[in-house]
């Protein structure tokens, strides 16, 4: 494995954001991403199912992301990322674009800096995938 210390500082540290995501949603910690996501869109049963299979989702990707960086090939990895990939774009969609173009959240640097970090998260994600990153 030729890799730089850019990519591996970037396939473990989104390996372990997706992890500690993962497990606030299944704690239900009130500023869990997943949690503020959902419930800005969902409510109800459905909204907790919904927090807690996305929750599984992270960890997962997070744990995969790292099992594939020490070399170990596992099917599943691959879909799982790109699951996740898809659900990180529409995460963003609907916490940092939409409630900035209805005025609910000001654009200003804590936006961006949310922004910038969630498309951060997508970007390793999206690294992690052969398909897009190799």
């Amino acid at each position: 494995m030729d890799r730089g210390i850019g990519s591996i500082l970037l396939n473990c540290s989104v390996a372990v954001y997706l992890i500690a995501t993962g497990i606030l949603g299944i704690t239900r910690n009130v500023r869990s991403e997943i949690q503020i996501a959902v419930t800005s869109i969902f409510q109800g049963d459905f909204a907790n199912i919904l927090i807690y299979g996305l929750a599984v989702i992270a960890i997962a990707a997070g744990v995969f992301i790292l099992i594939k960086f020490f070399g170990v090939s596992i099917g599943m990895t691959e879909t799982l990322l790109l699951i996740l990939a898809v659900t990180w774009v529409v995460f963003v969609i609907f916490v940092d674009i939409i409630p900035a173009l209805n005025q609910k959240k000001k654009i200003n640097f804590e936006w961006l800096l949310y922004l910038g970090s969630h498309v951060m998260v997508l970007s390793g994600i999206l690294l992690s995938t052969e398909r897009f990153g190799g």
